[in-house]
């Protein structure tokens, strides 16, 4: 299907170009579809000085990929040209039409939907991630190329899909979970509220919305008058750690489990490693939550917006939860760098690792409270 709908992202991420960072090409084997065999085989492309099988059969075909790209010596794809300006060869010699469809997108994570194409990114590319400590007004706006991949775009399509649930048995519409989206993203790009207090205006907001009848005034307005009668929150709020980490621990990759081992005394850890260095990156945090909560799947895998939040609610604990491991190791606060590695780690789970609809499944008993 085509569509000829517009395209949104955050601003944060509107700007973004690759950089050719090499992290994607070092990190999996990706599925190469019948026209990436038939490009690389009638260009003879192939890497200087990489001698071996340029693809291997797939384990798990998907999508009509009956092969992968092959790993050389190193671990990295056998098109990755680390010592030729680290670029891909298929890219080089035919442009990224001709590159599998998860290279073309990456780091790109799309939902289409009624309202249009929406584009945000994964943060374990250092590029991405660097663009969450950029001095930029947060707010959702249109966008095109490079952002927007040429067709055929791959991600959720709930083009056709009924809109968002508001709660268990009660739909929005799409005006009025645009509002909502529109909404959080505003908290979350408010100076004046620390990343705890923007998640507690957006959840206070929210259950006022869920309150709202069909049959009575527009949600739009409903979504509005919410949001303005939830403008602050007090500012003790927290977050339950060792909850988001259960839930993470249920959701995730056996591999990646003994990473997520929730580590007592947390809180007082944080107050003694972290929390005095932690408000240089709370705008970076308020980002990163943005950019989790835009064109969000979970929207329509969950059954309600609590389970929207509860997913910001848990991609903030598991940031916290990388931060702090390593304040453990070094106990020193974490600087630049290592909150970086932090939102990479969390995006890598999160986006590609972890299960969502399996999140959703996890989270529906607080949409029935």
């Amino acid at each position: 299907m085509i569509f000829f709908m517009s395209t949104f992202a955050l601003t944060l991420h509107a700007g973004y170009r690759c950089r050719s960072s090499g992290e994607c090409c070092e990190t999996w084997a990706v599925p190469a579809e019948p026209h990436v065999l038939h490009v690389v085989q009638a260009r003879q492309i192939r890497r200087t000085g990489f001698h071996g099988a340029l693809f291997v059969e797939a384990a798990s075909p998907r999508s009509g990929a009956l092969w992968t790209t092959a790993r050389d010596e190193h671990g990295g794809c056998a098109f990755f040209d680390r010592t030729g300006g680290r670029l891909c060869a298929i890219h080089a010699a035919a442009g990224p039409d001709a590159m599998p469809g998860a290279c073309r997108h990456f780091p790109r994570t799309i939902l289409r939907d009624a309202r249009g194409t929406h584009i945000s990114l994964s943060h374990f590319c250092p590029t991405a991630a660097a663009l969450l400590f950029e001095p930029v007004r947060l707010a959702i706006v249109e966008v095109g190329p490079p952002l927007r991949p040429s067709e055929p775009i791959e991600g959720m399509d709930a083009a056709r899909a009924l809109p968002p649930l508001l709660r268990p048995g009660v739909l929005t519409d799409m005006e009025g979970y645009a509002a909502w989206e529109h909404a959080s993203v505003g908290v979350l790009a408010r100076p004046d509220l620390r990343y705890q207090q923007a998640l507690a205006v957006i959840a206070g907001a929210t259950e006022r919305v869920r309150r709202w009848q069909p049959g009575t005034s527009p949600l739009s307005y409903a979504v509005e008058d919410a949001f303005e009668r939830t403008r602050s929150q007090p500012s003790t709020y927290s977050l339950d750690q060792s909850r988001a980490m259960r839930i993470l621990r249920a959701i995730s990759p056996t591999g990646a489990q003994a990473d997520l081992v929730h580590v007592e005394p947390f809180e007082q850890d944080w107050q003694r490693l972290v929390a005095s260095s932690f408000a240089a990156f709370d705008r970076p945090m308020k980002n990163f939550l943005a950019a989790r909560l835009f064109g969000a799947w979970i929207a329509y895998q969950g059954q309600g917006l609590r389970s929207i939040v509860e997913w910001i609610r848990t991609c903030a604990a598991l940031v916290r939860h990388f931060a702090l491991q390593q304040a453990r190791v070094t106990q020193s606060a974490p600087g630049l760098h290592e909150m970086v590695e932090a939102f990479r780690k969390t995006d890598l789970l999160l986006l590609h690792g972890a299960d969502s609809r399996a999140f959703a499944r996890e989270v529906l008993a607080i949409e029935g409270r």
